[in-house]
């Protein structure tokens, strides 16, 4: 049962917990999807303990690879019943490997501003070799894959269900998805967005309405489409991007958008942990 999914556990967080969660991932490969580049991917495994069979969910990074905080997210979900896999996109080819550092990271700034050497096909293309891996693991309940993302992880998330219809996944494809921060408004006006599906599995958005990424008018726009699925949209006063990780105000700068704000909210990260957790409980159970 995973009813009391992070009970509180939000007031005790801390950056030894990051350490703890870095640690506790299992480095593995897998292999990759013929539909992209091939690449047999690099990945983090976190397995509960019990034989199973577990509910599961493909793990996914955004332009500066895979932090501490995400693997936080990831050992709790194990914690507390989940299987998560995350994929690392970066390592796979070469380009990053690290996951202990945070965003001052010099190599992560790289990577940042150059994140589309791994386009957002070929994320959502490795989102489907992490979920047929899972699907052919015998711990595994095969009918309750979801996707975790933050930021263009997110982005390749929800892309993921929206061409769900032409990716032919085993067991009904993906049942659920958490997307942090999901740069909407970047996506919902691309030729690319209107010519693909409608999202038909439930999705849970949370996003800081003082991120200047994000756009309520964007979440607005996705609200009015329509679509079948359920989706539980949440923007948080005050917040900006990355305010579910330890940290303080900081600027960042991408030569696409300029500079943007980081910094950790506590009452957002709270409010996402018991968001996260009925979620869970209505869809992944």
């Amino acid at each position: 049962m995973v009813i009391a999914f992070f009970a509180n556990v939000a007031l005790a967080v801390s950056f030894k917990d990051y350490d703890e969660a870095v640690s506790a991932g299992k480095k593995i490969r897998i292999e990759g999807a013929s539909q992209g580049d091939g690449e047999n991917l690099d990945a983090l495994l976190y397995v509960p303990s019990g034989p199973g069979p577990h509910p599961a969910f493909v793990a996914l990074h955004g332009a500066g690879g895979i932090f501490p905080y995400q693997l936080w997210w990831a050992r709790e979900l194990s914690k507390k019943g989940f299987v998560v896999l995350f994929i690392d996109h970066y390592c796979t080819r070469g380009y990053l490997c690290e996951h202990a550092t945070d965003d001052s990271d010099r190599s992560r700034g790289n990577i940042m501003r150059n994140w589309q050497t791994v386009s957002p096909q070929q994320r959502v293309i490795d989102a489907t070799a992490g979920y047929n891996w899972l699907s052919n693991q015998n711990y595994i309940k095969k009918n309750k894959i979801g996707l975790i993302g933050w930021s263009w992880g997110a982005s390749a998330a929800l892309f993921a269900h929206k061409v769900s219809g032409r990716l032919s996944l085993p067991n009904g494809g993906f049942k659920a998805t958490i997307a942090f921060y999901p740069n909407l408004k970047y996506l919902i006006d691309k030729p690319v967005w209107e010519r693909t599906g409608p999202i038909k599995q439930p999705i849970l958005i949370l996003y800081g309405k003082d991120d200047s990424l994000e756009s309520d008018e964007a979440y607005d726009v996705l609200k009015s489409l329509g679509f079948p699925a359920p989706i539980k949209i949440l923007g948080f006063e005050g917040a900006v991007r990355k305010f579910d990780e330890l940290g303080g105000f900081r600027l960042k700068f991408h030569p696409s958008v300029g500079d943007f704000a980081k910094a950790f909210q506590k009452k957002a990260f709270e409010r996402s942990v018991l968001e996260v957790n009925n979620f869970l409980a209505e869809y992944m159970n």
